[in-house]
C-alpha cells in the first residue's frame, strides 16, 4: 500500500500538469451553418483553416472562433471575413489574423466558432 500511493499522485500530478489530451478538434462542422472546418492549425502566423461548404447552394459567411481556457475565459479570437463559397467548394483561409497569444490559443481547452453572417445566395 505504501508503495502504490506515491505512485497514483505521481500519476495525478502528471494528468493535471500534462498538456490537454482534450484539447480542439482541427475538424468538424459550424453550428447553425452547412459549412465544414477542416484542417485548422494556430501558428505564430495565424489562423489556417479550410472552409467547405455542403450546401446546395452558394453561401456568404463570415466566423468567429473563440479559444477557451480551462477556467473558461476567451484567451484569444480570430475573424473570418465575409466570403462568397460556392456549393460544393471550399475556401483556405491562411495566415488570418489572430487575437491573443498564439500559443496560448494552440493549447487552449476548447474553441467555439460563431458565426457572424451567414445567408444563402438563391
Amino acid at each position: 500500500m505504501k508503495k502504490i500511493f506515491p505512485l497514483a499522485v505521481l500519476l495525478a500530478i502528471l494528468m493535471i500538469c500534462a498538456p490537454s489530451a482534450l484539447a480542439w478538434d482541427n475538424s468538424g462542422s459550424i453550428g447553425g451553418t452547412d459549412i465544414e472546418f477542416s484542417d485548422m492549425t494556430v501558428s505564430k502566423t495565424g489562423l489556417d483553416v479550410r472552409l467547405k461548404n455542403v450546401s446546395a447552394f452558394d453561401v456568404k459567411v463570415s466566423l468567429r472562433v473563440a479559444f477557451i481556457d480551462r477556467e473558461g475565459n476567451t484567451i484569444g479570437y480570430s475573424i473570418v471575413g465575409l466570403r462568397e463559397i460556392p456549393a460544393g467548394t471550399y475556401a483556405d483561409i491562411s495566415r488570418n489574423f489572430l487575437n491573443g497569444n498564439w500559443r496560448q490559443c494552440r493549447d487552449a481547452r476548447r474553441m467555439i466558432w460563431e458565426k457572424m453572417t451567414y445567408e444563402q445566395i438563391y
